[in-house]
């Protein structure tokens, strides 16, 4: 029952606090507000309790596109080239990362059609470089889900 007596030691000490405040200045007319967050189980933060437990988090991306092509730049800091796998729809990138420590998953939609065939890769120093050609078959994405009835 310790929990108990913390709890109710440090409300009777909040209510003392509030009660001289109120007595210092002309603020009786005016409500106090107070906001108490109480963590219940404080072993679920960010870092998991067993190190077994893989965390899976994103990774930054930038997207350059030029006329020819699509040059994607992905963040993987930690990670070996073997550890990476690589997805194309013709749309979208999927990029799955995972080693002993953490698990990173983008799936990365591209601004244009590419053509998978033609992917080119780099990876050093933790960052990942994918370029793409240009698909000649779609035009942007934007162009090939509007309809033109007028």
């Amino acid at each position: 029952m310790k929990k108990n007596k913390d709890f109710d030691e440090f409300i009777r000490r909040l209510e003392e606090a509030i009660e001289n405040m109120m007595d210092g200045s002309d603020i009786s007319n005016r409500p106090i507000f107070v906001d108490i967050s109480i963590n219940i189980c404080p072993n679920m933060g960010i870092i998991p309790v067993n190190p077994d437990i893989q965390m899976e988090r994103k990774a930054p991306v930038d997207i350059l596109e030029t006329e020819k092509n699509i040059y994607a730049v992905i963040g993987l800091p930690g990670m070996e080239k073997e550890d990476i796998k690589l997805s194309c729809t013709g749309w979208t990138l999927e990029v799955t990362a995972s080693n002993a420590v953490n698990t990173l998953r983008e799936e990365i939609e591209l601004p244009s059609r590419v053509n998978k065939k033609g992917m080119k890769t780099k990876y050093e120093n933790g960052i990942l470089e994918v370029v793409f050609n240009k698909s000649r078959k779609g035009a942007s994405k934007t162009n090939t889900n509007t309809n033109d009835n007028t």
